[in-house]
């Protein structure tokens, strides 16, 4: 049985928000060590840094959000990648939806 709409977009917007926690204390953690100044500063790494927490995020979690649409990919870095970029794209929709929340639903 596949699941729903609101099912996979729940699904997408708690991700969303364990990414906000994992991004949180990864950049804690680095920050305690004295790395974080030196990965902001890293030209294609600093500017990507949300992906790439995503992307990691992903790999540890081990779910694979893209088949549920259908979508087959071959090697497992793969769907690391693209499930992290989803997840990652799904941050402004997940403060949206938190927003609308915290509003009682008003516009």
């Amino acid at each position: 049985m596949t699941a729903g709409f609101w099912t996979s977009f729940g699904e997408l917007v708690l991700l969303a928000i364990l990414l906000g926690a994992v991004t949180t204390v990864v950049d804690s953690v680095l920050g305690t060590v004295g790395l974080s100044a030196m990965i902001k500063k890293l030209p294609i790494i600093g500017s990507n840094w949300g992906l790439i927490v995503a992307i990691a995020m992903m790999a540890v979690v081990d779910l694979d959000v893209v088949s549920g649409w259908g979508i087959a990919l071959s090697d497992d870095w793969m769907i690391w990648v693209a499930n992290g970029a989803i997840i990652y794209g799904m941050v402004p929709v997940k403060d949206a939806v938190v927003s609308m929340i915290g509003k009682g639903f008003r516009a």
